[in-house]
């Protein structure tokens, strides 16, 4: 897991080009308010999910796992913790390989992001998006979907 503010999303050019393109996206991206929406960056396999929501109490939230891509959470408007722990430390429950989404049980720690904070998870991340800081707020999420598989 890396998390970092949107400014220093040079330190992560090395992780392949693929990242760079993602986090250089998520720098042009404003604090407006913005429908729900997939976007796909021109030359490449990236689908960045747009997704605004109202954050949830912890309760209300679960951990999740992706066995062949990364994810880079960011943070547009708005505030929410992300729950992070090691997927060894997780039971999983299930695993959809269309959506390569793991639904794991477990517990860990929680990380706060704000307005141009982004999360990178990779397969070994689990991580439970959309908690609450002091209580529901408006959440204006976008998540790139990296595959890591080699082309």
């Amino acid at each position: 897991m890396i998390v970092d503010h949107i400014r220093n999303r040079a330190l992560y050019y090395g992780l392949g080009e693929d990242f760079k393109k993602a986090l250089d996206y998520f720098a042009t991206v404003s604090d407006a308010e913005f429908e729900k929406c997939n976007i796909e960056i021109p030359g490449t396999d990236i689908v960045i999910k747009c997704r605004p929501m109202m954050t949830k109490s912890l309760s209300e939230c679960s951990f999740e796992a992706h066995k062949s891509h990364a994810d880079i959470h960011f943070v547009a408007y708005g505030r929410e913790r992300i729950g992070y722990t090691d997927t060894s430390k997780c039971k999983e429950i299930s695993y959809d390989p269309k959506s390569d989404a793991s639904a794991l049980e477990g517990t860990g720690d929680l990380v706060t992001l704000e307005r141009g904070y982004f999360m990178i998870t990779l397969p070994d991340d689990a991580h439970m998006p959309c908690v609450y800081v002091d209580g529901p707020e408006k959440l204006g999420k976008m998540i790139a979907k990296i595959s890591l598989e080699r082309k």
